[in-house]
């Protein structure tokens, strides 16, 4: 850990532990970081399940140093694989309903820990449920009560509309996953050579997609038969392909949330990992769709929203 150069007095520790990342931050009492620390100790990775040992040998110092600081955390923490299972808050909800709903945890060193519940949304009798996605989305919306679409890329994309000060609906979209198992296990691999980004080849899948009425299943064999027949060079499959996948979740995600459609529309909010988010931007654009990214660590300005509708903090 690097403490930053600052005379603020720590306010909170902000935890986001996910699947396969541990990050948290120190913060002061207007949100910003004074110090942070980030491990490879996702819920997968925890050993034994011992998630009380990675808090103290992650967190202790801060404690130590500053006494018994309100800790607020979110992400797969509080999934069932994780420390303890936090509730889902039904959609719509905001920071509000999700600071009502906090799970707690006190450890043997009598720092009370709250956990950020996830969400849930039923799409005509299916469910879907996120966690974490929620918390990044509260950090990045700073007017609630304008209409407005989120798209959170990633292994499963996240989609959600915003209106009236909470999350109205999301969908999930398994882009990053399906696209990780077409690389690493099917035919589709085998004549990649290497994954350096081919923008023509991205651009040819996007079109493809964009051109055809929805036949991704047999669109994706051509990431195989074009290498065949050399119409596309075996290093650019790999975009190719990525273009394909990511621009057929955009056409459906365009379907889902027609307020992208009208004329006033908004642009889409893009926010994540900033790699992946140009290649999404890449994608709208050819689409003739208008986004925008968002830039930093929304996780952190969320779980301190959270924090302060939650009265943990001042």
């Amino acid at each position: 850990m690097t403490p930053n150069a600052t005379d603020s007095s720590p306010a909170l520790v902000a935890i986001d532990l996910g699947t396969s990342s541990f990050r948290a931050w120190l913060l002061d009492a207007d949100g910003n970081a004074l110090d942070s620390v980030q491990d490879d100790l996702g819920i997968l990775k925890v050993p034994s399940g011992n998630f009380e040992a990675v808090f103290d040998d992650q967190l202790c110092p801060w404690f130590e140093k500053h006494g018994p600081l309100p800790a607020l955390a979110s992400g797969m923490i509080g999934s069932r694989q994780g420390w303890v299972e936090a509730p889902y808050v039904a959609c719509p909800a905001g920071p509000k309903e999700l600071a009502d709903h906090l799970a707690v945890v006190r450890t043997s060193s009598s720092i009370t820990l709250h956990i950020v519940p996830g969400m849930n949304y039923s799409d005509e009798g299916v469910p879907d449920v996120m966690r974490g996605e929620e918390t990044q989305v509260a950090g990045a919306i700073a007017d609630w009560q304008l209409s407005k679409v989120c798209v959170l890329p990633g292994t499963h994309s996240k989609w959600m509309l915003v209106r009236d000060g909470c999350i109205q609906q999301f969908k999930t979209f398994m882009t990053g996953e399906l696209f990780s198992l077409l690389v690493e296990y099917s035919i589709l691999g085998r004549l990649m050579e290497g994954r350096e980004f081919d923008d023509a080849a991205f651009e040819r899948g996007c079109r493809i997609v964009m051109e055809s009425e929805g036949e991704l299943l047999s669109q994706l064999f051509s990431a195989r038969t074009l290498g065949l027949f050399e119409q596309l060079p075996l290093t650019g499959i790999h975009s190719y392909l990525s273009g394909l996948i990511i621009c057929s979740e955009i056409r459906e995600g365009l379907a889902k949330f027609p307020q992208l459609n009208e004329a006033q529309a908004r642009p889409v909010k893009l926010i994540g990992d900033e790699t992946l988010l140009r290649l999404y931007q890449r994608a709208f654009d050819l689409t003739k769709s208008k986004s925008e990214l968002v830039k930093g660590h929304p996780v952190t300005w969320g779980l301190f929203e959270i924090a302060r509708a939650a009265s943990l903090i001042a």
